[in-house]
């Protein structure tokens, strides 16, 4: 990564010596009073991953001026601010912008050790073609659970033996209702406009501002509640999402919202898994068969399906109820069935404390215990990375 030392044509003993300084490590830094002549010679717009670093010493600029530069040259340039001190909330702010800050006492070391980080960064994100274990939480209506399952399911791979040492996310993908962190009782974080409005944004420090971390050591990317928010997410921005999550993470778990969107066919296209949440109920199968029969209507489908029937009910001498229901319907798919505990439920949404951790409800862990290692089981296609396609039929 080459980097260019901005002096915007002024001669002071301050930029002078900090240039100094810089250049005793860097020696082959050069030095630049002109961003958009340099963006002139590039010949075309570079990748995210070959911006040039520009350190550039603050000497009067407001932040919000410091913003601006970063968004006009995103496309060109990686900006390093250097200034004597910076308030938490504006560093953090420079962050979300796609820049770095360092002290004017940290230099040259911190600008070296933030140019090293991101070529670790780039190094993994581009990978060896390796990409996580997708599944895919698909509900067939309103109200079935799919939530609660994806979460339980989560936390049962994080906590249990075999997948425990696993990176593991769980992608909220109901960006305007998101309701996943209020059954963790943690503060839901990915700004989803950003990354779609401004993929190109995307590096690691943001994207480490976007994860929201339950105790378990579970990672869960999911948006704030916002009913302005527009479900219009911009397929690059998926891109870049996923690019990040394919560099960090050993298994995916997604959860998607009831409506069908125009992304909603090219997010289940990447996934390994399928996992058709439903209840056993008549109408209800009708529902789970319709979707199932969506989903592989797909020019690019899930590789396998499963169904999730929850809140069923017991037989009273044992067995699921209305079993010949499900097989008149469903035929020979593969099904699993969890049965109902509403107490233990209503206790783990209140508390915000997954059924799996606090035992409440042993009948429902050990139902989701099966979906759990049938996940585990599943292996990815090695070297291809979570790709979305062009295709959105109607659900």
């Amino acid at each position: 990564m080459q980097i260019y030392f901005f002096d915007a044509g002024i001669n002071s003993d301050e930029l002078v010596e900090l240039e100094t300084r810089i250049r005793s490590t860097v020696p082959d830094l050069k030095k630049i009073d002109d961003f958009e002549e340099l963006t002139k010679n590039l010949g075309g717009a570079p990748s995210f991953e070959n911006r040039i670093c520009i350190v550039f010493p603050v000497l009067t600029a407001s932040v919000n001026r410091l913003i601006q530069i970063t968004s006009q040259y995103a496309q060109y340039l990686f900006f390093i601010f250097v200034s004597d001190e910076i308030s938490a909330s504006d560093y953090k702010r420079l962050l979300r912008s796609g820049a770095d800050w360092v002290s004017r006492s940290g230099a040259p070391q911190d600008i070296l050790d933030i140019v090293a980080r991101r070529k670790t960064e780039i190094a993994t994100a581009a990978g060896e073609g390796s990409r996580p274990v997708i599944t895919a939480f698909v509900p067939s209506a309103g109200g079935v659970g799919t939530a609660t399952i994806s979460i339980e399911t989560a936390i049962q791979l994080k906590i249990k033996k075999g997948t425990r040492n696993k990176r593991i996310c769980l992608l909220d993908c109901d960006f305007q209702t998101s309701h996943v962190c209020d059954y963790l009782d943690i503060e839901p974080r990915l700004q989803i406009e950003e990354i779609s409005a401004n993929p190109e944004r995307l590096d690691a420090q943001l994207f480490e501002l976007f994860v929201s971390h339950h105790s378990t050591g579970l990672d869960i990317l999911a948006a704030p509640r916002s009913k302005e928010r527009t479900w219009d997410v911009s397929m690059r921005g998926f891109d870049a999402l996923f690019d990040m999550i394919a560099a960090r993470y050993d298994l995916l778990l997604m959860d998607l919202p009831l409506p069908w969107f125009s992304w909603s066919g090219q997010i289940v296209s990447a996934a390994d898994l399928a996992v058709v949440c439903g209840e056993n109920t008549v109408p209800g199968l009708r529902q789970v068969a319709e979707t199932l029969a969506s989903l592989r209507s797909l020019e690019q489908g899930p590789r396998d399906a499963v169904v999730v029937l929850n809140r069923c009910e017991r037989r009273p001498f044992g067995g699921i109820a209305r079993k010949q229901h499900v097989k008149k319907i469903l035929g020979d798919e593969k099904v699993l069935y969890v049965r109902d505990d509403p107490a233990a439920a209503r206790q783990s949404v209140n508390t915000g404390v997954p059924m799996t951790i606090s035992g409440h409800s042993n009948k429902i862990s050990k139902d989701v215990a099966r979906l759990t290692e049938l996940i585990s089981e599943v292996k990815t296609l090695t070297g291809i990375k979570p790709t979305v396609v062009d295709q959105s039929p109607g659900m």
